[in-house]
């Protein structure tokens, strides 16, 4: 009787154990009451520190100019994913020039894999399989978009024209290291795990009738949140008849997974005083909504607009102004494309 009792009792403990364990373990993994919901935004609870603001009386010069040019650009989320597929449009003739942006935030520094990918072009199911190494060159590290990060990392890589056809599609493949997760969950689903990826662009520079300029320092890595961002880029050539303008941003959302909130998702865009995106602009949407991965996992934007009518009047202005305003997400700038003719 007594070895009976001694059994259960024992039986009991670790029952009991058992669940404690689990419990705390559970507890353990869940963030800070009202995080889930809010990470990524003002709301997260992680301190977030003041935009980086340029210098008012400084121009953001092109990293890189093309004449009688075209270009396309195409963006992918790579939220909790080891790699994905993006789609380039708009590009003519034969193409003189590409680039790939990624960024990923990170818990304690950069990691070496970080700045390795490999790209490849889809094209017929026989002949896709070619795929190449890239090396990024860090372009700068942001603050925390909060998500309770240390930063996050911003990286180009030059790809060569024999990868970088033109129009299609393209599989971008992080290196082994660089996604915390790569089992495609809800980032806000409560787990988050380092280092975080964000997502990748590519620029296409084809030929055409346009001048082209790929911008990327003066502003890249900088994270704003709930408050405008202001900085001016110096045009590829003077305006004369149109305007194109493409931008690249990290960490956008309309809220928290699939539900969108309205203080999150309507950040608006003026480009010399013109409303360009946002509520009562020429494009009613955001900018900064993670479309490059919608409905999920978000956080990556790669959005082009018509940008003309910003370079209105006589004398055409000679600069592109550029304001950002959010109203509670958590942002970080990659790149700019600006075209004129």
């Amino acid at each position: 009787m007594r070895s009976t009792l001694r059994s259960r009792w024992s039986y009991s403990v670790f029952s009991w154990g058992v669940v404690l364990a689990m419990a705390f373990g559970l507890l353990g993994s869940v963030p800070a009451a009202g995080q889930k919901e809010a990470l990524g935004t003002i709301g997260a609870g992680f301190q977030v520190k003041a935009s980086k603001a340029t210098d008012p009386a400084a121009t953001v010069e092109p990293y890189k100019t093309y004449e009688k040019a075209s270009y396309g650009t195409g963006g992918v989320a790579l939220r909790n994913r080891g790699r994905g597929v993006l789609h380039v449009s708009g590009v003519t003739g034969p193409v003189q020039d590409a680039y790939l942006y990624w960024a990923i935030l990170f818990k304690t520094a950069p990691a070496t894999c970080f700045s390795h990918v490999l790209l490849r072009p889809i094209t017929f199911p026989l002949f896709d399989f070619v795929e190449i190494p890239l090396t990024g060159t860090l372009l700068g590290i942001s603050a925390d978009p909060a998500w309770g990060s240390t930063g996050g990392a911003v990286y180009r890589a030059q790809v060569p024209k024999w990868i970088a056809q033109g129009n299609g599609a393209y599989e971008v493949t992080l290196a082994r290291g660089s996604s915390g997760l790569t089992d495609g969950e809800d980032p806000w689903d409560g787990d988050v795990v380092f280092p975080l990826a964000e997502g990748a662009s590519l620029v296409i520079i084809g030929t055409g009738n346009y001048t082209v300029g790929i911008y990327d320092t003066g502003f890249t890595a900088t994270e704003f949140c709930s408050t405008t961002l202001t900085y001016t880029l110096s045009l590829p050539a003077l305006y004369t008849s149109d305007a194109l303008w493409d931008n690249i941003g990290a960490d956008g959302q309309t809220g928290h997974s699939r539900d969108a909130t309205a203080t999150v998702s309507l950040e608006t865009t003026v480009i010399n005083t013109v409303k360009i995106s946002g509520p009562g602009a020429l494009d009613n949407d955001s900018d900064w909504n993670g479309s490059s991965g919608f409905p999920l996992p978000q956080l990556w934007d790669d959005t082009g607009h018509d940008i003309s009518a910003a370079f209105a009047g006589d004398p055409a202005p000679t600069t592109a102004a550029i304001s950002f305003t959010s109203n509670g997400d958590c942002l970080v700038t990659v790149a700019n494309v600006l075209a004129v003719k």
